[in-house]
């Protein structure tokens, strides 16, 4: 639990500006030389970067102050001083970047490679060369450099996956992302083995070599009743799912209740409606853990109590790997047309913005000159 952490409180600093100089010139054979301080070079920004290959934001709970380079303080013979130094820090895609005060989303830092500036540095104040006029030869003064932003945030990971796999403690959610995926979760047979969300990438070449893609999967961890009031893990974990295009919902045939399938999305709903409303594959694990006779009544008592499930359910076994090519394939399937709808938007909002916001470069533009002759009368 030591190494992961979701949500950390952290104050973030730019460079203060470099104080402008007061100087004038002093050289032999110039008599009453005129002013010649420089300016003072501007502070460095802080700036987050969202980093894919990273899934904590465990650097930022125990550290909390960053703060970017100041700038250096101009100098004589109209010498600038250096700007200063940017303080890049990298933080997991998926964080959220909240105004701690007013719980304003400053922003979502959602895909690898975005940046975000989150305290900018100060402006460097201006030396004295730039206040000497006709009637103010000597300027025995200067500007002060800019003190940087402050900003205190809160800064909280969502996790980026394409498919969420949920269910009850021990339904096999780590035991199925352990057989399809990279990711080596802890497992054993008591409640809570998982203390935290575990990302794992599907590589399709592992189970059809014709296969090219890939998809990111987490199992998350503690749901059970009561989840979004604070019972048990859930309620920590459940914004985790906010992320997800598709959920794998797990159903335990040997916990012997068809209302776990209800009680979970029952959670969902109270903890975010959107939630509820995801596309979601249910799959009863475990069936090598009880009979074939039992399995069929389990499956035909919980298609009677929610009959939109008839003919879409799943039987999978992670221990035989009953049934998993199946389901990945699927799992992939509704990624791919989540993709495909993404890029289709993505292009229609740009088109959009290229429309609403056009940009006017008349110096690139070729423009066409007419030259028209008027007779006018002479004057005497």
């Amino acid at each position: 639990m030591s190494n992961f952490c979701d949500q950390t409180i952290v104050e973030f600093i730019g460079g203060s500006g470099g104080n402008g100089a007061i100087s004038f010139r002093r050289e032999k054979y110039v008599p009453k030389g005129g002013p010649d301080g420089g300016d003072g070079g501007s502070g460095g920004n802080v700036i987050l970067l969202a980093d894919g290959n990273i899934n904590t934001l465990v650097d930022y709970s125990t550290k909390k102050l960053f703060a970017a380079e100041d700038g250096e303080k101009g100098r004589g013979a109209n010498s600038f001083g250096k700007t200063g130094s940017d303080l890049l820090l990298k933080v997991p895609a998926g964080t959220l970047v909240i105004d701690h005060e007013t719980k304003e989303i400053l922003f979502d830092l959602k895909r690898h490679g975005e940046k975000f500036v989150v305290a900018r540095g100060g402006r460097g104040g201006m030396g004295n060369t730039h206040f000497k006029s006709s009637v103010h030869q000597v300027p025995r003064f200067a500007e002060t450099g800019e003190e940087g932003q402050k900003r205190i945030v809160t800064l909280e990971l969502q996790l980026v996956a394409d498919v969420g796999i949920i269910g009850f403690p021990s339904a096999g959610k780590s035991t199925l992302i352990s057989r399809i995926s990279n990711a080596k979760p802890k497992i054993a047979a008591y409640p809570f083995t998982t203390l935290i969300p575990n990302l794992g990438v599907v590589d399709m070449k592992m189970l059809d070599k014709r296969e090219k893609g890939s998809f990111v999967v987490a199992d998350i961890p503690g749901l059970i009743e009561g989840a979004h009031a604070g019972k048990g893990l859930g309620h920590k974990f459940l914004k985790h799912v906010s992320r997800t295009e598709a959920l794998v919902h797990l159903v335990d045939p040997t916990r012997e209740s068809v209302e776990d399938f209800r009680i979970i999305n029952k959670e969902l709903a109270a903890f975010d409606e959107r939630l509820s409303k995801k596309n979601q594959l249910v799959a009863i694990s475990k069936s090598d853990a009880i009979s074939a006779e039992d399995l069929k009544k389990f499956k035909k008592d919980l298609e009677k109590k929610n009959p939109s499930l008839k003919g879409e359910l799943h039987v999978i076994s992670s221990v035989t790997g009953e049934g998993i090519k199946e389901l990945v394939f699927e799992m992939y399937e509704r990624v791919q047309k989540w993709r495909t709808a993404r890029e289709k938007d993505l292009s229609a909002q740009e088109q959009r913005l290229e429309q609403e916001e056009k940009v006017f470069r008349p110096h690139l533009e070729k423009k066409k000159f007419e030259v028209a002759l008027r007779r006018t009368k002479k004057e005497a």
